[in-house]
């Protein structure tokens, strides 16, 4: 099997561990940068720069991209004929839509460890994209009781990291050992 993955880098931890796990499989990964959802405008744009690099119509191409994360991505996907993330977003894909509804009861945000280094704080992350500080951070993150990363076991965070996180949105942060079972039956399916 050869594809072609266009995917967000919030994910590449998981994608390459599940693709380690079948050397079999040629897969060519266009990644987006993490965050991008956060600027609809630039999330389309990089988008549709590099779906212009690939054929229209390749059977092999698959974005692994939540259609939540772009109003347009459906409509983008469709007119390239490629398929798209039948689940919202990244977590949608990682541990299925019922159980991160579960897991988001009693004001919960869910994330892994890649959203704290590669959206939050990032060189390029949400501060410099949408200019936040503290405070922003504070306000948008302060309509949750706590946040609740889920660790694949591939690249957990350091009790620093997660100290770190904590001073700027000063909202509880929890952390849970996660089974990668669900990703990899939903990204091999994917793939097929």
């Amino acid at each position: 099997m050869k594809r072609t993955l266009v995917a967000c880098n919030i994910l590449e931890a998981e994608i390459k561990s599940a693709l380690a796990k079948r050397p079999d499989v040629e897969v060519e990964i266009v990644w987006l940068r993490a965050g991008l959802h956060n600027d609809m405008d630039l999330l389309e744009a990089k988008l549709n720069e590099a779906l212009a690099k690939l054929e229209k119509g390749d059977p092999s191409v698959r974005l692994l991209i939540g259609y939540g994360c772009s109003p347009g991505l459906k409509e983008i996907a469709k007119e390239r004929a490629f398929p798209v993330l039948a689940t919202k977003n990244c977590l949608g894909a990682l541990v299925g839509e019922d159980k991160l509804m579960e897991l988001e009861k009693n004001k919960t945000m869910v994330i892994t460890p890649s959203w704290i280094r590669k959206t939050w704080f990032a060189e390029d992350g949400m501060k410099a994209m949408l200019g936040w500080d503290e405070t922003d951070f504070r306000i948008n993150f302060g309509r949750y009781d706590r946040v609740l990363v889920l660790d694949f076991g591939l690249e957990p965070l350091s009790d620093e990291e997660l100290m770190e996180a904590y001073s700027i949105i000063e909202v509880p942060i929890e952390s849970e050992s996660y089974p990668m079972d669900h990703f990899e039956k939903f990204f091999w399916d994917f793939l097929a």
